[in-house]
C-alpha cells in the first residue's frame, strides 16, 4: 500500500492529473457502457457518423498534433495501461475509448471514436472500439490491436 502511494506521489504533477482524470472517466465509462443504453449517452461522445458516409463523407476529425500534445497522449496511454492492471474489473475497449476521448477533450485535443463489428463463426457478431487522432488519423490512443479485422459501423467525432 505504502509502495503504491510513494509511487503515486513520485509521478510528475501533470501526469498525476491525467492519471486521476483517467481513473474518473474509466469508472464513469464502466457505468455508462454496462448499465445505460448507448442511445441515452450517445451525445456525450460527439456527433455520430454512420459508415455509409465513409471517411470522406463523414465529419472525421483531422487536426495537426504538436509535440506537447503527443507527449500528453503518451502519458494518457501509459496511465490507461496502469489502471487496467489495478482495477478489479476487465476494462473493455469501448470503456477505454470513452475514457480516453473525455480526457483528451479536457485538453482540447479532438479525436475520433470508431466502432466496428466482425462476424465470428463461434460467437456470432463481435464488436470493437478504438480511438484515433491526428492529421490523417495516424495516432492510436486505444484499441489499436486487431482493429483491421473489424468493419467500421460508424464513428463519433
Amino acid at each position: 500500500m505504502f509502495k503504491l502511494l510513494r509511487k503515486y506521489y513520485s509521478i510528475d504533477k501533470t501526469e498525476r492529473k491525467i492519471l486521476n482524470r483517467t481513473f474518473f472517466w474509466l469508472i464513469y465509462a464502466f457505468v455508462l457502457a454496462r448499465l445505460v443504453p448507448l442511445r441515452w449517452f450517445s451525445g456525450l461522445l460527439g456527433e455520430f457518423n454512420p459508415a455509409q458516409a465513409g471517411p470522406a463523407g463523414g465529419k472525421e476529425v483531422a487536426i495537426e498534433i504538436n509535440s506537447g500534445q503527443k507527449e500528453l497522449i503518451q502519458m494518457l496511454r501509459k496511465n490507461i495501461r496502469r489502471w487496467k492492471r489495478y482495477l478489479p474489473w476487465k476494462v473493455k475497449c469501448f470503456e477505454e475509448a470513452i475514457a480516453a476521448k473525455k480526457v483528451l477533450e479536457k485538453y482540447k485535443i479532438n479525436s475520433t471514436l470508431y466502432m466496428g463489428v466482425d462476424k465470428n463463426t463461434e460467437k456470432g457478431l463481435i464488436a470493437h472500439a478504438w480511438l484515433k487522432c491526428g492529421k490523417n488519423g495516424d495516432i492510436f490512443i486505444s484499441g489499436e490491436k486487431g482493429h483491421k479485422q473489424y468493419a467500421i459501423v460508424g464513428f463519433y467525432s
